[in-house]
């Protein structure tokens, strides 16, 4: 993931573009020369000097699409490119702005989903663990467990009875080992969710034996250790499972956001002129924002890397901002964090924020 605060600190202006590279038709690569060559026609009649557009379409041909339908959002000033983000899913609608201020609402909205997360996919000798950490860096590793005795004999009597006895032990030692790992992968990347697969009997074991702290565990139906097991379905559901996560989450924040309003004394503002001035005061915890709603709405803006001066159009000390630029910008300025939630009734203007202090 791109860094938000380095790209704040830059000096604009910024080309921020956000556009549909999916790659999955027979003429994509032509597909995408033409789409790249009305975003660059575009991206001259809004004011890009030629350096920006040249970095660019040099990022665009170093570094091709992926198959499948996705979006990519790119971010530049005059120096280099200082984003260039693959979106799961193409925008709603094409993005090309040249701007004082970096268009940075896809990348925090992406951001949102990247939930620290560890993935285990267990049988009763063996463990696959993978898990993606706050900055979205990839860690990986292969357990094995004792795995002599581990299958059940089909025969009777007292040998049967010891020799199953023994599987037993052997599989709660590889469970417990197993266990150890996952807990020391978690706190190392500061986990939110751990994601449990595999053989049935093994991940419900390994989950009684997990220590949660808090975080969620969930079990996936998809995913083996078998050889010729397909990881897509796997990825794809773990995919799901952060969705509902993440969702669940702004749920529960909106939940809190309304109720903050409806006390007397609540820290809560609601509307883009409460929540401009909450932020020019460093007064934000969390910002939430729909996108539709907030439109393109404008504010009075100053200079990075804290551009908010307030709401009001008459004052001389600034110029007029996209808030869909400028909000997101100061927030990260002053430390707010920001989320981008999808009911678009809860916020007046589009815009609301949760409060430090009153």
């Amino acid at each position: 993931m791109a860094d938000l605060r380095r790209i704040i600190e830059k000096h604009g202006p910024f080309a921020s573009v956000c556009f549909d590279s999916s790659h999955d038709t027979e003429d994509a690569a032509r597909q995408l020369e033409l789409r790249w060559s009305s975003i660059d026609a575009k991206l001259e009649s809004s004011g890009a000097r030629p350096r920006i557009r040249r970095l660019l379409a040099q990022e665009i041909e170093r570094h091709p699409p992926m198959q499948g339908r996705c979006g990519r959002l790119l971010i530049a000033d005059e120096t280099e490119v200082l984003a260039d983000e693959r979106l799961p899913s193409p925008p709603d609608a094409e993005t090309v702005r040249v701007s004082p201020l970096p268009y940075l609402l896809p990348l925090i909205e992406v951001e949102s989903e990247q939930i620290p997360h560890v993935v285990a996919v267990v049988d009763r000798v063996g463990s696959e663990l993978y898990s993606l950490d706050e900055h979205r860096d990839e860690f990986g590793e292969t357990l094995r467990g004792t795995d002599h005795p581990v299958h059940k004999v089909r025969r009777g009597g007292w040998s049967h009875r010891t020799i199953q006895q023994r599987v037993e032990n052997t599989t709660r030692r590889n469970i417990r080992e197993f266990a150890r790992e996952v807990d020391r992968l978690a706190d190392t990347v500061h986990a939110d969710v751990i994601v449990l697969a595999g053989e049935v009997q093994a991940r419900s074991e390994l989950r009684t034996e997990i220590g949660a702290k808090g975080r969620d565990v969930i079990e996936a139906e998809s995913g083996t250790l078998a050889p010729n097991s397909d990881p897509k379905a796997l990825d794809a559901e773990v995919r799901e499972i952060l969705h509902r996560v993440a969702t669940d989450r702004r749920r529960q924040l909106l939940d809190r956001f309304a109720a903050e309003l409806g006390r007397p004394d609540g820290l809560a503002v609601n509307g883009l002129a409460g929540t401009s001035n909450a932020l020019r005061d460093a007064n934000v915890e969390r910002m939430l924002l729909h996108r539709g709603t907030l439109g393109d709405r404008l504010v009075l803006a100053g200079t990075t890397p804290n551009p908010l001066i307030g709401p009001a159009a008459n004052s001389t000390a600034g110029e007029m901002r996209r808030a869909d630029e400028a909000l997101p910008v100061a927030a990260l300025a002053t430390d707010a964090a920001i989320t981008v939630v999808d009911d678009a009734t809860a916020l007046r203007d589009g815009v609301g924020a949760l409060l430090r202090h009153r």
